[in-house]
């Protein structure tokens, strides 16, 4: 993941001068430890590695990836805990079925095995899936829209979507 982090700068650096100010200082083990026993989960060490590098940004309207800014641990837990307490008390009942593009599964809304990773600061946002569909990876990115039932798999690991980025620079 180092290396993956260090081109991703690189990139930043090119690309989005602006941002590279924006992120933060590496998670401690400690910290990512008790973000996932109060969700419950187990990170993938992809992740963990991430977030030991730099524990997201600290300004939400900064994009790096797209308009997308990446979550630091507590803004992980947050999304996740307001969207379970969505789940729990039945918000998300009535809503359409999910439309999966790629091995997603479909019976829920949202999955509280789905860890949010990165926002467009309007409810949408890219997650790691802790459980996907048949035919799926642990770890897989997919994103999660609000409003919109479609939840695509855009990339089979955190590196995978990162390094799509790096080769993609018409942004």
């Amino acid at each position: 993941m180092k290396q993956v982090w260090n081109e991703f700068e690189q990139w930043l650096k090119i690309h989005r001068p602006e941002a590279v100010g924006t992120l933060n200082e590496a998670a401690a083990e400690s910290e990512i430890a008790e973000v996932e026993q109060k969700m419950g989960l187990t990170f993938p060490q992809n992740l963990k590695d991430w977030l030991m590098i730099h524990n997201g940004q600290n300004d939400e309207y900064i994009g790096v990836i797209e308009n997308y800014t990446l979550l630091p641990l507590e803004e992980i837990l947050y999304t996740w805990q307001t969207l379970k307490e969505l789940l729990d008390g039945g918000e998300f009942e009535d809503f359409p079925e999910v439309e999966p593009v790629g091995p997603v599964k479909k019976e829920i809304w949202w999955n509280p095995r789905w860890m949010s990773i990165a926002t467009n600061g309007g409810g949408d946002d890219i997650c790691i899936d802790l459980d996907p569909a048949e035919g799926g990876k642990v770890g897989q990115i997919i994103t999660f829209w609000h409003d919109w039932e479609q939840r695509e798999v855009i990339a089979n690991s955190l590196e995978e979507w990162i390094m799509a980025t790096i080769n993609h620079t018409d942004y």
